[in-house]
């Protein structure tokens, strides 16, 4: 998708992205590309709307894989209570399930981390012009699903794995829900097994990838 490139007024973004060095390297994007543009950055989406209570914001961009409060939920929030504000998606994750749900939650653009820079450069320049910005790569996301998986996790599973994809321990999240560490690492092996995933890592990557968390 090309762009057609104007001069673009001065403007504000925040970066939500836990990783510190990516951080910057998207900053370094922006500043190259749009080097009149005010840059602020948080870690987390706690820091993320804290920062939008106190500075006037037109652009954020989020990352889906945060620790404690997810992407998915910052970006429902950003949207519902600041309407003008345009949430640019960057994530490692290219479900379909995961892009459909972010598109109809409204989210103005989409883009993977591994992207090339004139994407970002694209996708501000046409957010700022009130349009939505799709990289091509993944516009077949947004076709009717051709399947839905059979997967399903009930509300225990769903608290342990979003437990998991904070990075709590398996003694932590026992001692939080309360239950030995022999179910846990049983609720766990289930999940594996089930999804057909060799490590957590790769399940919460099933996860995000088919919409189950975000």
């Amino acid at each position: 998708m090309k762009i057609l490139v104007r001069a673009v007024r001065s403007f504000s973004v925040l970066i939500v992205e836990d990783q510190q060095l990516v951080r910057q390297g998207l900053a370094l994007v922006l500043k190259q590309h749009f080097p009149d543009a005010r840059i602020r950055e948080a870690g987390d989406g706690s820091e993320a709307m804290h920062a939008l209570m106190l500075y006037k914001t037109d652009i954020v961009l989020l990352d889906i894989g945060l620790p404690e409060i997810g992407g998915v939920e910052i970006a429902r929030r950003i949207l519902l209570e600041y309407p003008n504000v345009k949430v640019l998606i960057v994530t490692q994750y290219n479900g379909e399930a995961m892009i459909r749900n972010l598109v109809k939650a409204g989210v103005h653009s989409f883009f993977l981390k591994n992207t090339a820079a004139h994407h970002i450069k694209d996708a501000v320049t046409a957010v700022l012009a009130g349009k939505q910005y799709i990289p091509d790569s993944l516009k077949n996301a947004l076709l009717p699903a051709t399947h839905v998986p059979a997967i399903a996790f009930n509300r225990r599973e769903a608290e342990i794995l979003l437990l998991l994809k904070m990075g709590r321990s398996t003694k932590e999240i026992s001692e939080r829900m309360q239950l030995k560490e022999f179910t846990i690492k049983s609720y766990r092996e289930g999940m594996l097994k089930k999804t057909k995933t060799g490590n957590v890592a790769q399940l919460i990557s099933y996860a995000y990838e088919n919409g189950i968390i975000g």
